[in-house]
């Protein structure tokens, strides 16, 4: 059975990240680091890929009863 931690570290002075890991995993791990900036961009263009797919925009906000919003 393998453990898996997401976490969002900040680097100390030295430019390093400090992990501890917990009593129950392995001594041996694979690390795999993204900036955490590239990622919430990644997010935001998958969110905007999702509303495009299911036809968010398309069917509510250009439905005639959204058409108030433009009136204000």
């Amino acid at each position: 059975m393998s453990t898996t931690i997401r976490q969002q570290l900040k680097a100390d002075a030295n430019h390093m990240i400090h992990f501890e890991l917990p009593p129950e995993m392995s001594d041996e791990v694979e690390v795999i680091i993204f900036s955490s900036k590239s990622l919430k961009q990644q997010e935001n263009l998958d969110m905007a890929q999702v509303m495009d797919e299911t036809g968010f925009a398309k069917n509510i906000l250009n439905s005639p009863e959204e058409d108030c919003w433009n009136d204000l």
